[in-house]
């Protein structure tokens, strides 16, 4: 890094400038007891938002599960923000008191749990194996996303062959952080639930600062931000003060404990629901968490208590780690995680948990409902981008096929569409995306039978 981060420049309160054509932000007086923090709006934000209601109905590991005590998107997201608070305390009273103001410090608290609150957010339905889905679908139906009646009429092909190649790589290898960041960081279309956060909350939640476009060329499968967002990306950036002196991005320090407080959530608590799913017997996680703790003598706690022990002891290693590092880490010159730099012994158990895992990603239900997603997700893919080709190749709304109106109607509305008619395909494309990813579970099997039923119908 050429100089050093400013935690001034970190912690931005500014916002993208980017608006729906003629929005205006109406004048309120509020008093000052009533003024709320640009960080604490993030967080109003969030918590009233449809996408963050609906990861109530989003798997976390185990898709449609009928025990309601096991973990889904959203109870998962508060309780990574939980413990990212923790985080966040431990963060202000280690800065300077030279470079951080009281009520900046303050803030700190809120831009990390709004962090923690959207990291899940661009997730499609059915947990890790939506992403998949997606990504083998769009790989095996490259002729629906760019379908040959547009690409051979030249009056309606209105994209270039570096766009066709960016949007391929953001469907080849969908990643769900990045749809996050697309809905966290936009603003032109409220219909599809963009929220606009802070610069310092976007910083926060980018664990892997750069686009599809430079994944696929690198082999890498995760990326931060399709390529409709490079701009918007650059922009954050920019003013967050991370950009190196080569163009590339360096992850923001508070990035480090929002991923930490994911990877100690979801490798403790996961396990807890095994439990619960009657994949594990509770004796062999209780010996696990135990020998986390490092306090055999801890053996009569129940599960849930001796959870909450494990959760403090890693929160504890983490802390250890980021502290040590944080020199380097204001320099810029950190990428890799957390629990890289673990000591060995957490590591070990660590990979512990990772061998379970495999266990619970084998288990024949899940197994059984990931299968049953793939049909779900190609049928609505299917439908959804037929309709965009019809609306291509429409100049009135009138002129789309019957069954291109109601998959249309099923999925936006008859005025959402007629105002939109004009809009490019790479951006009805974008509008795909937004919908399946935002789909739940639940209503992604109800959409898919009715478009099977439409599909009978004609």
């Amino acid at each position: 890094m050429d100089c050093p981060l400013n935690w001034t420049q970190l912690l931005s309160s500014e916002r993208t400038r980017r608006k729906p054509a003629g929005e205006t932000t109406p004048s309120r007086q509020v008093p000052d007891g009533e003024r709320r923090t640009s960080f604490e709006q993030d967080y109003d934000r969030i918590v009233f938002s449809p996408p963050f209601r609906r990861l109530a109905k989003k798997t976390q590991v185990h898709p449609m599960a009928s025990n309601d005590h096991i973990h889904n998107r959203l109870t998962h997201s508060i309780e990574v923000a939980s413990v990212a608070r923790s985080f966040a305390r431990r963060v202000a009273a280690l800065i300077a008191p030279a470079d951080l103001s009281a009520k900046q410090r303050t803030s700190i608290d809120w831009i990390v749990q709004s962090a923690c609150l959207i990291h899940d957010i661009g997730n499609p339905p059915f947990g890790h194996a939506g992403e998949e889905v997606i990504r083998t679908w769009a790989q095996k139906h490259w002729d629906y996303i760019f379908p040959a009646s547009l690409r051979n009429d030249p009056e309606r092909q209105h994209w270039t062959a570096e766009e066709e190649a960016q949007i391929r790589a953001d469907w080849e290898i969908f990643e769900g952080n990045a749809q996050g960041f697309r809905i966290a960081s936009r603003r032109d279309n409220p219909q599809a639930g963009y929220l606009r956060l802070t610069y310092a909350t976007l910083g926060s939640v980018v664990k892997y600062p750069w686009g599809s476009v430079d994944a696929k060329r690198c082999g890498k499968r995760k990326h931060n931000f399709h390529s409709h967002e490079r701009e918007i990306f650059a922009e954050t950036f920019q003013s967050l003060g991370l950009v190196r002196g080569d163009g590339s991005y360096c992850r923001h320090p508070l990035s480090f404990l929002t991923e930490a407080a994911d990877d100690i959530c979801y490798r403790i608590l996961d396990l807890e629901d095994a439990v619960a799913m009657h994949i594990f017997e509770q004796k062999r996680v209780h010996q696990l968490m135990l020998k986390i703790t490092g306090n055999q003598e801890n053996h009569w706690m129940g599960l849930a208590q001796l959870r909450g022990q494990a959760i403090n002891q890693l929160v504890g290693e983490f802390w250890k780690v980021f502290e040590s590092d944080y020199a380097a880490i204001m320099q810029g010159d950190r990428q890799d995680d957390l629990k890289s730099s673990l000591p060995s012994e957490f590591k070990e158990h660590l990979q512990q948990v990772a061998e379970m895992y495999e266990e619970i990603f084998g288990h024949r239900k899940k197994i059984v409902t990931e299968l049953g997603a793939y049909r779900v997700l190609g049928r609505i893919l299917r439908a959804l981008l037929k309709t965009v080709e019809s609306i291509g190749n429409a100049s009135n709304y009138g002129e789309l096929h019957f069954l291109s109106k109601n998959c249309a109607e099923l999925a936006w509305s008859k005025e959402y569409v007629e105002a939109n008619l004009d809009k490019s395909h790479a951006w009805w494309l974008g509008q795909v995306m937004d919908f399946v990813s935002g789909m739940t579970d639940n209503y992604a099997t109800r959409l898919s039978r009715e478009l099977d039923g439409l599909a009978l119908e004609g």
